[in-house]
């Protein structure tokens, strides 16, 4: 099992937005200096408002505290980490003017402070929910009732400091500087035409596609190695996801397809590297009655080597497949989006 608990529109579920996001606003010429209405501005225009309203709706939950959220928590902090990704590679795609630079870095900092108690939340979820049990599989000294108990334990001293975290003054500036990113878009997307838009948005995936590929082609992949992978093959998944929303395309979903599995495949291994670490605190052997060792660090290793093999499956499928930005045309996306005719705007609900 991955990262995710569950297939949910935000993990690529579904084609449609989940209901209760925010409407997409559409724009609206204003006056007769006003740009044309363009299927590529507006359209992202209204998929940055789309996560946003998704973003917001979950931190209003997620607030109402443990006791109202219930069963419901792991997906919304699931979703809510997913949701303010796509929308931080919706930003490192769009132009960026020396100007709005600043914001860019604020944006990019504060994200880094607030994900870290959901990650921690979301770690320990992923753990007592699937790898807890399959190292209770894996290592039968495991005293399975005891561990999920004080796994359990320790996971609600992490939630508590994650509910702590979304009413602190610090969050809040997060989510005004997510706002404030998604607002400015519209700006951002009118300085160019089309057809410039959509070149330059090419040139940095393909970019993007280049580089993960070297790190993918390149021998080695240490933990840290590995995490910098995730980061690139999320940015560039997300970023693709949000033009797959305007045109549907076969060429283009199976590539945003191939690299949901890579990232599932490393998110697997990233799981067992967590387990290695949350493990010795919360296992207790069955034999000893004591905190077990020895045959949980066996477990672990011979885990996370199956779990880096179909790691290294996925890569090598990713990169026998061609890359979707790399090719010399687009057909059907370039055509909608760089020419300007009628493209797919994503459903609000």
């Amino acid at each position: 099992m991955t990262r995710s608990t569950k297939r949910t529109a935000a993990n690529g579920g579904g084609a449609r937005e989940p209901a209760g996001a925010t409407p997409a606003p559409r724009a609206r010429p204003e006056g007769n200096g006003a740009a044309a209405p363009s299927p590529l501005r507006d359209g992202l225009h209204a998929v940055a408002a789309i996560w946003f309203g998704e973003i917001h709706g979950r931190v209003r939950r997620l607030r109402e505290g443990d006791a109202a959220v219930g069963q419901a928590a792991p997906d919304l902090i699931h979703d809510l980490r997913i949701y303010v990704r796509r929308l931080c590679a919706l930003s490192d795609l769009l132009p960026r003017p020396a100007d709005r630079q600043p914001l860019r870095r604020a944006l990019r900092r504060e994200v880094a402070w607030a994900m870290q108690p959901l990650s921690r939340a979301r770690d320990w979820d992923v753990f007592v929910a699937d790898v807890l049990p399959r190292l209770c599989e894996a290592e039968p000294d495991i005293d399975r009732e005891v561990s999920l108990r004080r796994a359990g334990a320790r996971s609600d001293v992490a939630h508590a400091e994650m509910y702590a975290s979304l009413r602190n003054e610090r969050f809040d500036g997060m989510v005004r500087l997510l706002r404030e990113r998604s607002d400015e878009m519209h700006a951002a997307l009118a300085e160019r035409k089309p057809k410039a838009l959509y070149r330059a948005m090419r040139r940095r995936l393909e970019r993007w596609d280049a580089a993960l590929r070297g790190r993918l082609e390149a021998e080695g992949q240490g933990a840290r190695r590995e995490h910098q992978t995730r980061i690139e093959i999320k940015r560039l998944r997300y970023a693709s996801d949000a033009l797959l929303q305007l045109c549907p395309s076969r060429r283009l979903e199976r590539y945003a397809k191939g690299l949901a599995d890579l990232q599932a495949a490393l998110g697997g291994t990233q799981d067992l590297r967590t387990a290695a670490r949350l493990a010795p605190d919360t296992c207790v052997s069955l034999a000893t009655g004591k905190l077990a060792r020895q045959g949980l660090d066996d477990a672990c290793r011979r885990l996370r080597r199956q779990a880096q093999a179909e790691a290294r499956k996925a890569g090598r499928r990713f990169l026998r497949a061609p890359s979707f930005w790399a090719a010399r045309k687009q057909g059907r996306v370039a055509r909608r989006l760089a020419e300007g005719a009628p493209a797919r705007l994503p459903a609000a609900a």
